[in-house]
This record gives C-alpha cells, structure tokens and sequence, in this order.
C-alpha cells in the first residue's frame, strides 16, 4: 500500500511515495544523504545537484557491477546444473550396469 514520507536529505526536503515501509525508506534516505555528504566532503566546490548526480552514478555503476556479478553466478550455476544432471544420468547407467553384473553371479 502506498504511502507519503516526508524525508531529507542533504538538507533537503522532499514527499515521497511509496510502497514501503517507513523502516525501510528511513534505512534507504540514509544510505543517500550519507552518501552524498562524503561527496560534498571529498569535493566542497561539490553542489547538491551535482552530488546527488554522483550519488546516482555511484548506484547505477555499482548496480551493473552486482548485474553482472549475477549473470556469472547464474552461468556457473547453469553448469554445475548441468554437470549434476549428466552425473546422475552416470550414476544411473552405472547402477544398471552393476545390477546386471550381480545378475550374472
């Protein structure tokens, strides 16, 4: 259910809406507004436009980064899938086998 936040950050504020819970937008308004004040620190000639725009870029880049981190993931997962199932299919064919070999005993 959506709801209207009242939130600051870098000391300036904002409504939002959102599906979240207050918790949650808290935790979120301050991973930001921490953010952004370490770039006004590192930069003082920094504006708050240009710092929330670092911030942005700073998330998106570490965002693609995660992305593909994920795909890579989901790649050796696919072959370990893989390489279970063609095991199993081994094991099987094996289990036959010995069971045929028993049989001739």
């Amino acid at each position: 259910m959506k709801q209207k936040y009242t939130i600051t950050v870098a000391d300036v504020e904002m409504n939002v809406i959102s599906d979240e819970s207050a918790e949650a937008v808290e935790a979120l308004v301050g991973i930001v507004d921490r953010k952004m004040r370490e770039i006004a620190l590192m930069s003082k000639s920094c504006s708050k436009t240009e710092a929330a725009l670092l911030c942005a870029l700073d998330y998106c880049s570490e965002r693609i980064k995660t992305q593909r981190k994920l795909k890579a993931l989901e790649s050796k997962l696919a072959l370990t899938e893989t390489a279970v199932d063609e095991l199993e299919l081994e094991n099987e064919r094996l289990r036959r086998e010995l069971e045929l070999i028993r049989g001739r005993d």
